[in-house]
């Protein structure tokens, strides 16, 4: 037992002279956490910038462009002429151009059904999309409105008048995030990755560290011995300081307003199954390379695109098959598949049972090879 607490403090005392390590492990999850909290505190987009391009100057073309100025998402910006639009597009960002062409209100007098041409600007994806859906309802709703008023100019009742232009109605309703905020779906899924980083980095530097200083054989393999026993004292001091981590991250939920109303034992169990499983690989990685710089190098690359494999924005069922294997290899795929559900599907433990798995294979695989390479370095060492 004296020897078990010796060996804690050990790796206490490893860690609090490691600069690197103490940054990356505490100061990187809060640092960004807050700092991407702020960018995404918003939540959804709006003044997204447009250009209306009036050619007609008329009553309906100022009723169009009162429409769109209407739209919470959007912020007119009119022209009379074509001149130069593209080069606006440019200088100013614009997310759409609307055209309104000339004689519009008087080809819509006449039953000549003009065309408004709407370009989007796609270069992102993001606002063009929020532009767009925002144009589409305003125009609509005009449309609407114009043919229903020319109905009730015959004569027919405006009950009737709605009825004859619309044939059915349409009911829109959101599930779980319904208030489709930015933040509450991408923050908790960027956390996640920050996590994972952390603690890959932090144990893989951990045991490079003592085999860069020859301290793995002199001092920390004889006092061990058993490779389970080692990890275990490797490990333990991370997830003791990883539970105050957690703790403050937790305490940005309500700071950013972020709901957080999971499952408890559901996301014990999968924060604790990202955690152990990051914490085999990154030693994996640590006895295999015995250099810190490398090591990190390595784990950079594994860490890297594993937030764009994940599926968490481009969906899995979209991606080649070889993908799916290679990014279900990585926990942090896992993670946020189960993350997901418990945040937004109300999950319980049950239900993110195939997320725990997938977790608990990489764990074991990572656990057997940690043995094998803590059995077969020291000798090679030795030599």
């Amino acid at each position: 037992m004296n020897n078990f607490i010796d060996l804690i403090k050990r790796e206490f005392r490893l860690f609090a002279s490691n600069s690197v390590v103490l940054a990356i492990f505490i100061g990187a999850p809060l640092l960004y956490g807050l700092l991407l909290g702020a960018v995404y505190s918003k939540g959804k987009v709006d003044n997204l910038p447009i250009l209306v391009v009036d050619m007609d100057d008329s009553p309906m073309s100022h009723r169009a462009i009162e429409m769109l100025n209407d739209a919470e998402v959007l912020t007119v910006t009119v022209h009379y002429d074509q001149q130069e639009v593209r080069k606006g597009i440019i200088t100013d960002g614009y997310e759409a151009v609307v055209t309104i062409p000339y004689r519009f209100e008087a080809d819509i007098i006449q039953k000549r059904h003009p065309e408004i041409q709407v370009e989007v600007n796609t270069a992102n994806i993001l606002p063009a999309n929020y532009a767009a859906k925002a144009i589409q309802v305003a125009l609509g709703t005009l449309n609407a409105g114009i043919e229903i008023q020319s109905l009730t100019k015959t004569g027919m009742p405006l009950t009737t008048a709605k009825e004859s232009y619309e044939a059915f109605s349409v009911n829109y309703a959101r599930f779980f995030n319904k208030s489709a905020n930015y933040m509450t779906f991408l923050w908790p899924g960027v956390l996640g990755v920050i996590l994972q980083q952390v603690f890959m980095l932090a144990m893989a530097l951990s045991f490079a560290r003592e085999q860069e200083e020859n301290t793995f054989l002199t001092e920390f393999y004889p006092r061990v011995r058993n490779p389970w026993y080692a990890m275990l004292i490797k490990s333990l001091p991370f997830w003791l300081m990883g539970l105050g981590v957690l703790a403050a991250l937790w305490a940005m939920f309500p700071l950013f307003k972020v709901p957080m109303q999971v499952h408890g034992l559901g996301m014990i169990a999968l924060l604790a199954g990202l955690i152990f499983s990051v914490t085999m690989m990154g030693i994996s990685v640590s006895l295999a390379i015995p250099s810190q710089l490398k090591a990190t190098e390595v784990l950079m690359v594994i860490a890297t695109p594993s937030f764009i494999l994940s599926g968490f924005t481009w969906p899995l069922s979209q991606m080649p098959d070889w993908v799916v294997g290679l990014a279900n290899t990585i926990p942090l795929t896992h993670f946020l598949e189960g993350l997901r559900k418990l945040m937004f599907y109300g999950a319980t433990l049950n239900d993110i049972w195939p997320q725990l798995s997938g977790l608990l294979y990489i764990s074991v695989f990572f656990m057997v090879l940690n043995y094998i390479l803590f059995k077969t370095i020291p000798r090679l060492r030795m030599r």
